[in-house]
């Protein structure tokens, strides 16, 4: 009979880890498992062993510091990197200069840092107010201070809006930042190599809370304070039941370990559903962007104030001293109204750095402002525009004409709202002829640009405009294409309607 050569128990651990990670590179490869020299020796045809007295842990420390990370690169291989607030493809992300949104972002980071029961914090904001700016600004805090746990900025633009990406995406970072994590997470792999195909729910309690509950008992010294994650623009995930699924699995899961979460977003219609459970705000502290309040009108101010004051230095040899002129800035500001957003694509306009000319393209941004015609296709406001364009083509086609009228009313014929007394959201559906399922889901799709009055609310408060942006948007052809509103048909289809209207009036 042969004799087999005895195996070392130090031998039989490294050729274990090198089978184990061979198959675990294989699949982030999207290959077959090799059958070479690599798969076959001392456990070829194996079955019914057990390694020592070593636990599933520490079989994955004998490998994990000695070969490369096939964990690893297996969960970037299904997540998106791009989307990591410190990604290179975020080279020039939008940040809060340090004088404006001061107060908020100090709620914020109290909270974060462990100020208040509530695990999930919604930061709410309309289009292009400066959410994103808010979030990647926490994210680079939280970085320095040791407390970011994970981030994933969706970006529809940018095509970072699946949603299977986004768990992956975190527990990657989650395991480069604590080691017995990592270990916890490979194990899970290794007994589960199928994990990441299966739902997102599974992945969440899998990947996320079981290993922190373990962590908790076994590693409690790893996690003495809660680690942030932030999600940035949940509305741009192409999936709109994803988006709510992520709000229930973080609110149902939130209490158990020793994470909070920052959430983004605009306010979608279908989000602002979940966040008007009163169940749900128990565990949900939220807070909105407003461009309205006076400290919104005074960082718009120190903005324009300080950009300007940098675009000047820069062209010292060629700008004045007293450039730009000050009653242009505080034009600038007025029709900012407290949008920085809007302040800030006008910024970027007036200081790019491939036009300039800084001075030629303020006079073009003045011309813009006051509803001149600038030259070709140049507008101060192209990405605002480009922003428009995105939420209108969420509106479904079979419904868009109807959302069309609804906008027209309130953007061009304002006289008729307050001729007719059309006080409410339900006196402006009543005008148009239109019942209430049927106004909404026209509506449904721009939250982000329209107050939308609760169901409560619609009998006393009516739809208006977030910013007059968007009303100059829909009013010029040359911005809006598609989505410009027909002021002739407009005034024509109010016309009729006053006429259905006074009508009705004077049978009641």
């Amino acid at each position: 009979m042969t004799r087999l050569r005895p195996i070392r128990a130090t031998q039989f651990h490294q050729q274990a880890g090198r089978v184990i990670v061979s198959y675990l590179c294989c699949l982030a490869d999207r290959s077959s498992v090799p059958i070479g020299p690599t798969a076959h020796g001392a456990l070829t045809n194996a079955h019914h062993f057990t390694i020592g007295h070593l636990t599933p842990i520490e079989h994955l420390e004998v490998f994990s510091n000695t070969y490369p990370e096939p964990v690893i690169k297996y969960l970037l291989e299904r997540g998106k990197p791009a989307a990591i607030h410190d990604s290179s493809a975020r080279a020039y992300p939008p940040l809060c200069h340090p004088d404006t949104r001061k107060t908020l972002r100090g709620r914020v980071v109290r909270w974060g840092m462990g100020d208040g029961d509530e695990r999930m914090l919604w930061v709410l904001g309309s289009a292009a107010v400066g959410k994103s700016a808010v979030a990647q600004t926490v994210a680079e805090e939280f970085k320095r201070a040791g407390r970011l746990g994970a981030s994933f900025f969706f970006s529809r633009p940018n095509h970072l809006d699946d949603p299977d990406w986004v768990i992956p995406t975190i527990v990657y970072q989650l395991a480069t930042q604590n080691r017995e994590y990592k270990r916890i997470i490979t194990q899970c792999l290794v007994d589960d190599i199928l994990i990441l195909d299966k739902n997102r729910s599974t992945q969440f309690r899998e990947l996320i809370i079981e290993p922190f509950r373990i962590l908790m008992t076994q590693y409690p010294h790893t996690i003495r304070e809660p680690l942030l994650i932030i999600l940035d623009g949940l509305d741009e995930c192409n999936d709109k039941e994803a988006q709510c699924e992520f709000i229930d699995l973080i609110s149902t899961h939130s209490r158990q370990v020793p994470l909070r979460w920052m959430i983004c977003s605009r306010p979608d219609w279908l989000l602002m559903t979940v966040l008007s459970n009163p169940d749900f705000m128990v565990t949900c502290r939220r807070e909105e962007l407003k461009i309205c309040d006076d400290e919104a009108q005074r960082d718009v101010q120190r903005l324009l104030e300080v950009e300007f004051d940098t675009i000047r230095q820069k062209y010292r040899d060629r700008l004045p001293v007293d450039w730009p002129p000050e009653y242009q800035q505080r034009q600038i500001a007025s029709i900012a109204s407290g949008h920085l957003g809007f302040a800030s694509f006008i910024l970027r306009f007036i200081g790019d750095r491939e036009c300039d000319d800084p001075d030629g393209q303020l006079k073009v941004c003045m011309m813009f402002l006051k509803g001149g015609h600038t030259i070709g296709p140049i507008s101060p406001l192209r990405a605002l525009d480009d922003l428009y364009c995105q939420v209108l083509s969420g509106v479904p086609v079979n419904i868009l004409s109807t959302t069309m009228r609804i906008l027209g009313l309130v953007v061009i014929d304002r006289h008729v709202i307050d001729r007719h007394g059309l006080d409410s959201a339900d006196d402006q559906a009543r005008f148009l002829g239109l019942d209430q399922v049927t106004f909404r889901r026209a509506l449904q799709n721009l939250h982000s640009v329209v107050y939308v009055p609760s169901i409560e609310e619609s009998n006393t408060t009516p739809l208006h405009i977030y910013h007059a942006s968007f009303s100059d948007f829909l009013n010029d052809v040359r911005r809006s294409g598609e989505f410009h509103l027909n002021r002739e048909a407009a005034k024509y289809d109010f016309a009729l309607q006053c006429l259905h209207w006074i009508e009705n009036d004077s049978k009641n």
